[in-house]
């Protein structure tokens, strides 16, 4: 599978909470996956890769909630 045109420039810092959670969880592209969650480049992600991915991005964005309501 060839790699994505622009990957690791997909992912907009800004716009929307997901998109600051990808990075806050080194989920934006492939080479933060690679180096971070030792999920290797060069493939199509695995629904378990995929399943464990979205539930990185949940556990953070739901602690952010959490501390969100706590400063409140």
């Amino acid at each position: 599978m060839p790699l994505p045109k622009k990957d690791g420039k997909q992912t907009p810092f800004r716009g929307h909470p997901v998109f600051v959670a990808q990075h806050a969880t080194a989920c934006c592209c492939r080479d933060c996956l690679e180096k971070w969650h030792r999920i290797l480049k060069g493939h199509s992600l695995s629904v378990d890769e995929q399943a464990y991915i979205i539930n990185v991005l949940k556990c953070w964005l739901l602690e952010e909630l959490h501390r969100h309501e706590s400063n409140q």
